[in-house]
């Protein structure tokens, strides 16, 4: 695995910076795929951005891993929480608050794009860009790396389920 130094310029920039960077490189990845882009005012908003593709609007949460656990698990775990308005505990993202996560794995230039549905009640989930070592290859949510056409207008999945 390369040093955290090789894939992000600055060296150790904090998790705040980290996450910003995610951010531009989700909309630079995403503008290059058709999507249009926007970033709402402020930061009171559940989601990060907001994603257009011919009349679909999309919330888009995004989320980033740097670095493995140290705990000697394998994989990377993403929290797919938002804190509490107490401050006390976290609750998973509804559908009402956003439609995606896009999960980066940094070292591995990845990006998971999951519907929220698809969660369930989780609050962390563990990615396997690697392959899992245990008894399956994978993860659970392997069938949304990269799956931008999930994202997409429904006439334009259809014509493209077409051309296959």
């Amino acid at each position: 695995m390369r040093r955290l130094t090789s894939y992000v310029p600055a060296g150790y920039l904090g998790t705040k910076r980290m996450g910003e960077l995610s951010e531009l490189g989700f909309m630079y990845r995403a503008a290059t795929h058709g999507f249009g882009v926007a970033r709402p005012y402020g930061d009171s908003h559940p989601y990060d951005l907001l994603l257009q593709h011919g009349k679909r609007l999309l919330r888009i949460r995004v989320k980033s891993c740097f670095s493995r656990d140290k705990d000697g698990h394998t994989g990377y775990s993403i929290t797919v929480a938002r804190k509490l308005s107490t401050g006390k505990g976290k609750t998973p993202y509804s559908a009402e608050e956003i439609d995606f996560i896009a999960a980066f794995i940094a070292p591995h230039d990845a990006w998971y794009l999951i519907p929220v549905e698809s969660l369930g009640r989780s609050k962390i989930i563990r990615l396997y860009p690697e392959g899992k070592r245990l008894k399956r290859p994978g993860g659970l949510y392997e069938q949304f790396r990269e799956a931008w056409h999930l994202m997409k207008e429904e006439q334009c999945r259809e014509k493209s389920r077409e051309e296959l």
